[in-house]
């Protein structure tokens, strides 16, 4: 009776925890979401003034102290959500960036109870010596240095307490808010935010990275893809004093690679070890495929290990893989733009996944077509300069001219939403503006495009297989010899009378043709939301009319309802009436002058 008893107040306190939890969510997110809808409402005509972007830092810097004060879900939610820079502005992502992992640790006792729960023994027994002060504490873990009765030094990684059942409460409301944010969110760009897809995402990573037998085989994959580079360290994984719960690592100290002073107190040479620290990075992305999803200066240090240094990787719990057919799609895009294939550049977007399939390509390949030119004669010309060296009245005649060129294709996009952005692209995309960061810090001369473009041409030549493979197709396409040409060559009679059947069709009025009239769809969507909006907001004000002269308050609090969702709807046409008008003057180069600061994508 008394273990019954104390299984339903176990019951009763976890139900307490979980309905308090949500309420302290809940209640953040309300502020946060009215704090934001302020902030729009207030700057929704000068989105880019001075003004404009100091209070969105400021919001920012209020989320960002808001997802700490929330604890480790949902600061592992925010180090994620700083690599969507395709759905959050800058200011929001330069906040998420500084989320750091330094939180208080926990007592002793209870590592050195979960060491005992998983392996059998205290730690007294397994080790020579264990420190029970931890050496570092994270949101997920903290580290207390060891050593084994062999004599080599180890850390210990322990998981915190119930961070499962954490997890679980916490995503199970983080996905409601992502329902909501879908449903709220004023998307007006060619990419789809998708919050419902990013908070799964977040979900799969962060259950992943809680089991420590994860890190730990990742940690001995890293480690086998590097073990001929003698400049890089990938501390030695044990085991047999490893868990789901519980990681025991090779002890590895290192200077952190942001200090200066004492990377040169070492003699470290820093503009050898930004161009190692790049190309063991690009070896990850274009050669293993299985990359380092994290690589802020927390996670990388140096040693004297390796004449002029030796770069370490610490914490492998984030670790993407690229797909074979992904890689080839970014071979063939990389391809494809030095080439000026706008067709082939969309079909290796839509191999990677990037690009929605199923859509009416026409836009897109007139698109990209407009900006592979523009890449080619950038590149073919010395006058020239990329639209990151121009000056500001530059950029805005520069996007004034590719919107009047361009504004009825664009409009298009907008609407279909083409784009996507992979969670693993995003990591990569990240990634690479970090270490850009960091090599700029140890060498000012440092450039990363210089550095790529050697594994870039390997990529480029080893796209079939071989350079050799690569030139011979090069030049059967451009002399017209490959199997595809000669094919052409033979079915050409076949083909022309096939056309002459099919004109002749037309003639006689058996085929219609289809045509996109965009201007007309463009109006038609307009002509669709005023609709809506003059009917939702009719419907509620004649549902409010009749909640008044109808008895009993059960069926007025009804049709008040029913009046209230008429109003939300009529809200929702408004916004989307209003989007569309504002996004018609931006391609037309119509309206205010502010439409000049804000890039087609």
């Amino acid at each position: 009776m008394g273990a019954r008893l104390r299984g339903e107040l176990l019951g009763l306190r976890r139900k307490f925890r979980l309905v308090r939890r949500s309420a302290l969510i809940w209640r953040c997110v309300f502020v946060q979401l009215c704090k934001t809808a302020l902030c729009r409402r207030r700057f929704k005509t000068t989105p880019t003034s001075p003004e404009a972007v100091s209070a969105r830092r400021k919001l920012a810097g209020e989320l960002r102290d808001t997802l700490v004060r929330l604890g480790p879900t949902f600061i592992k939610v925010g180090q994620l959500l700083s690599t969507r820079v395709d759905v959050l502005p800058p200011e929001v992502i330069d906040e998420l960036t500084r989320l750091q992992n330094d939180v208080p640790g926990f007592p002793a006792e209870r590592a050195v109870a979960l060491i005992k729960q998983e392996l059998g023994k205290p730690p007294e027994e397994l080790f020579a010596s264990f420190e029970r002060t931890p050496l570092a504490a994270a949101s997920l873990a903290q580290v207390h240095r060891a050593k084994l009765k062999t004599g080599e030094e180890v850390v210990v990684k322990v998981q915190r307490e119930n961070l499962k059942e954490l997890f679980d409460i916490d995503l199970a409301n983080i996905r409601l808010v992502a329902k909501l944010a879908d449903r709220l969110d004023p998307q007006t760009e060619a990419t789809s935010a998708n919050w419902k897809g990013i908070a799964d995402t977040s979900g799969e990573v962060l259950y992943r990275e809680i089991d420590f037998n994860n890190e730990r085989e990742s940690a001995e994959e890293f480690a086998a893809n590097f073990a001929d580079f003698k400049a890089v360290k990938v501390p030695k994984m044990m085991p047999e004093l490893s868990t789901s719960r519980l990681l025991t690592m090779e002890y590895c100290p290192g200077v952190k690679i942001t200090d200066s002073e004492r990377l040169a107190e070492m003699n470290v040479h820093t503009a050898e070890l930004s161009s190692l620290l790049t190309t063991s990075y690009l070896e990850q992305i274009c050669r293993h495929g299985f990359f380092h999803c994290d690589p802020h200066p927390g996670n990388l240090a140096v040693d004297n290990g390796h004449p002029g240094g030796r770069l370490i990787y610490y914490d492998f719990g984030m670790m993407e893989r690229i797909e074979p057919e992904v890689k080839k799609g970014f071979v063939d895009l990389i391809f494809s733009i030095y080439e000026n294939l706008p067709r082939e550049a969309c079909d290796a977007l839509e191999a990677m996944g990037v690009l929605r399939p199923g859509i009416d390509r026409w836009s897109i390949e007139r698109i990209a077509k407009d900006m592979l030119d523009t890449f080619a004669q950038t590149l073919s010309s010395e006058d020239a300069v990329w639209e990151n060296e121009m000056t500001p009245e530059q950029k805005k005649a520069s996007r004034r001219a590719r919107r009047a060129r361009l504004g009825e294709d664009l409009f298009a996009t907008q609407a279909e939403k083409p784009f996507l952005f992979p969670p693993k692209f995003t990591f990569v995309f990240r990634a690479f503006s970090t270490i850009d960061g960091i090599g700029k810090n140890l060498n000012p001369a440092y450039d990363l495009t210089r550095i790529s473009q050697p594994f870039l041409k390997e990529l480029i030549d080893l796209r079939d297989g071989s350079a050799t493979t690569t030139a011979l197709k090069t030049l059967s396409k451009r002399v017209g010899l490959r199997p595809v040409d000669v094919a052409q060559v033979v079915t050409q009679p076949r083909s022309v009378a096939a056309m002459a059947k099919t004109i002749a069709q037309l003639e006689d009025g058996d085929l219609k043709l289809r045509v996109r009239a965009l201007e007309v769809e463009r109006a038609l969507d307009k002509v669709d939301a005023k609709q809506n909006l003059i009917g939702a907001s009719v419907g509620a004000l004649l549902l409010y009319q009749i909640s008044t002269t109808v008895a009993g308050v059960l069926s007025q609090r009804l049709v008040q309802l029913g009046a209230l969702k008429l109003a939300w709807e009529a809200r929702r046409a408004y916004l989307r009436y209003s989007n569309l008008d504002t996004q018609q003057k931006r391609f037309e180069n119509r309206g205010k002058e502010t439409f000049d600061e804000i890039d087609v994508f």
